[in-house]
């Protein structure tokens, strides 16, 4: 059959359409048509991903994927791992790349191994990481893209090796293939900390080595800032002069500008960290357990010596803050960690001039003032309306659309209702019911019963019973369309609230909560009424192996902060310190991460320190990890008498 010009023409446009949002070679295989509904489904799902919707990408691309088949099918799987390893839901990942079976061509194989290698790195396996990064970098004909992701992956491994060396060549081989000036500015920063890593003599070597080439230039660069004084005239004259000669080598200009304006040298971890808390205030209990955990992470790096840490007291009055911002950095603080609690962040994002580094204890509703744009300002909380957002993502890809919410009638619950309502709605879910509850009540019949639709079954019962003029035998039924339960709740609401739900027939509905179910202390006794119930929380209240249990035994006041609610703001202020030296590493973009004591952290694009929970499940009254795959081991024993 003849097919018309303008037919023939327009099916061409979409097969190459569909070829570009691929991003990969089919070179060999047999040509196809793609309907235009994949070239349209493609698109959506790239540009979820590109606005940072994650798992709503990665299903898109699971979808495509059944529809297709071959390398192209190949690719779309892929996708959807690489949208998961994103998200740090590396589980669901790891599921997805066992269904790309080889041979693939190369390109495929080179972005299967890349993935393979973040995966691992985020597992704590950076060796193994480093090898298939390098397996990677073997094939040929990769895209400018996919080896400037590689070289990412390379380059975090070789930190996490503790390698500054090999990661700086590799960010210097990256910084040729990217065109994002967000990506470049990260590249940057990233670079310029692994160079401070490397000894003066080893820059030497590389610079005399090869004085033409892009790594000799950036060696060279390396050893101009520390060998003039910062922002005097002599670095200024010398800066100019490596422009001139290294012309087809330049950073961004904002870049350049940061070296000859800072107080010490650019790549130099800082020397003076400044800490804002507000310790003479009502939270002086939990400000203290934040400094103490900072303090005592900074003391127990084994590298180079500490920061002097420089405690400000923020006092009682959140609108303190950006005077206390100001006056730590004209003391000469080199980075600003604080103020803590969302108050004082939006007061220092509103008054403080923001001119070092600084990594904000809190969520900022508003845009922060910026002198210097090139300098990084960073947010890291404990929201629980995160969890809440992650409790969505676990639920829903464990298998679940419908939910129903029971929360507490408080900002407190609304808030946490909204979240996860939000999220669950974007992934797709259906939120089929919610019902509020008065906290701290001594029963929740009617709440749970509202909830489940058993409050208008017993009104039939009683309307049948009033028409018929006799007693029925009669069991009230819950609805049957809901899929599984959101539950906020402390833990004593929540030990009441989950034998009424099993009551009311709901006992094989899966329950999904927050750590806010969990003391923090082992109490079987009390906590079997929390039988069933899956909640996220960090790595540092149920992890009992590997790195957690010898920060428990060293770290100062570890044991202080053991099994109770503080703990997670001790955590917290330790891992603060950890991102000071990480940030930058972090902000590459990626798969990225970190695996602190209170998740596995990530840097979004809005420059939020994201935490990745582990998973837990209460099974006679004590926490269990499900997440077995992770090289992680519950920290509580279900023997009787071995709890503590």
């Amino acid at each position: 059959m003849n097919r018309s010009p303008l037919l023939l023409a327009t099916r061409a446009v979409w097969t190459l359409t569909l070829l570009n949002l691929i991003g990969v070679s089919l070179s060999g295989c047999a040509p196809t048509l793609y309907r235009k509904t994949t070239v349209v489904s493609a698109a959506r799902a790239q540009r979820a991903v590109k606005h940072g919707h994650y798992i709503k990408g990665s299903q898109a691309y699971q979808h495509l994927a059944d529809e297709t088949t071959g390398t192209t099918r190949a690719h779309f799987v892929l996708k959807a791992a690489e949208a998961l390893v994103r998200a740090g839901a590396l589980r669901a990942a790891n599921k997805e790349l066992a269904l790309v079976s080889k041979p693939l061509p190369g390109p495929l194989a080179a972005r299967k191994d890349a993935l393979k290698a973040e995966i691992d790195d985020a597992l704590g396996a950076p060796r193994r990481a480093l090898r298939e990064a390098r397996a990677a970098h073997h094939f040929s004909g990769l895209r400018p893209r996919l080896l400037a992701e590689i070289d990412r992956v390379e380059a975090q491994a070789a930190l996490s090796l503790g390698h500054p060396l090999l990661a700086s060549q590799d960010l210097i081989a990256r910084e040729h293939l990217i065109t994002s000036q967000r990506q470049i500015t990260n590249n940057e920063r990233a670079l310029w900390r692994a160079l401070g890593g490397v000894s003066t003599s080893r820059l030497r070597s590389l610079y005399n080595r090869s004085p033409d080439t892009a790594t000799g230039a950036w060696a060279h660069l390396a050893l101009i800032v520390r060998r003039h004084t910062p922002r005097s005239r002599k670095l200024q004259k010398a800066i100019q002069k490596w422009q001139r000669r290294y012309s087809q080598y330049q950073p961004t200009r904002a870049f350049l500008q940061g070296l000859l304006v800072a107080r010490q040298r650019s790549s130099a971890p800082p020397k003076v960290v400044a800490l804002l808390l507000p310790i003479s205030s009502p939270f002086s209990r939990a400000a203290k357990a934040v400094e103490r955990g900072f303090v005592a992470m900074a003391q127990a790096h084994p590298s180079a010596p500490a920061p002097r840490i420089v405690v400000y007291d923020i006092g009682a009055d959140s609108q303190d803050a950006a005077h206390y911002y100001k006056e730590a950095v004209k003391n000469g603080a080199q980075f600003v960690v604080g103020p803590l609690g969302a108050d004082a962040v939006r007061n220092v994002a509103k008054h403080a001039r923001i001119t070092v580094p600084t990594l904000l204890l809190g969520l900022s509703s508003q845009p922060i003032a910026h002198d210097r744009p090139h300098v990084p300002v960073y947010q890291f909380s404990l929201a629980r309306t995160m969890e809440a957002q992650q409790a969505a993502d676990r639920a829903f890809l464990d298998g679940h659309l419908r939910a129903a919410i029971l929360y507490p009638n408080t900002p407190w619950g609304h808030r946490m209702r909204r979240a996860f309502a939000r999220r669950w709605r974007h992934l797709g879910g259906l939120v089929v019911a919610q019902a509020p509850y008065t906290a701290g009540s001594s029963t929740y019949v009617r709440p749970v019963e509202d909830l489940l639709n058993i409050t208008e079954s017993r009104i039939r019962e009683q309307r049948l019973q009033q028409i018929l003029h006799m007693r029925l035998a009669f069991t009230a039924r819950r609805r049957r369309d809901v899929g599984m339960i959101f539950l906020v709740a402390d833990a004593p609401d929540a030990r009441l609230i989950k034998p009424q739900l099993n009551y009311d027939h709901a006992d094989n509905l899966p329950v999904y909560s927050t750590s806010s179910v969990f003391t923090g202390r082992p109490d079987p006794v009390y906590d079997r009424d929390l039988d069933g119930i899956t909640f996220g929380d960090m790595p540092w209240m149920l992890v009992g192996n590997g790195r957690m249990a010898r920060l428990r035994a060293t770290l100062a006041h570890a044991r202080h902060y053991e099994f109770n609610a503080l703990g997670r703001l001790y955590a917290f202020g330790a891992d603060a310190d950890s991102l000071v030296d990480r940030l930058d590493r972090l902000s590459l973009g990626g798969g990225g991460r970190y695996n602190g004591l209170t998740g596995s952290l990530s840097v979004k694009r809005d420059n939020v320190i994201r935490r990745q929970l582990v998973w837990a499940q209460f099974r006679d009254g004590l926490p269990q990890l499900i997440d077995t795959f992770l090289p992680y081991r519950s920290l509580f024993s279900q023997k009787p008498g071995t709890h503590r």
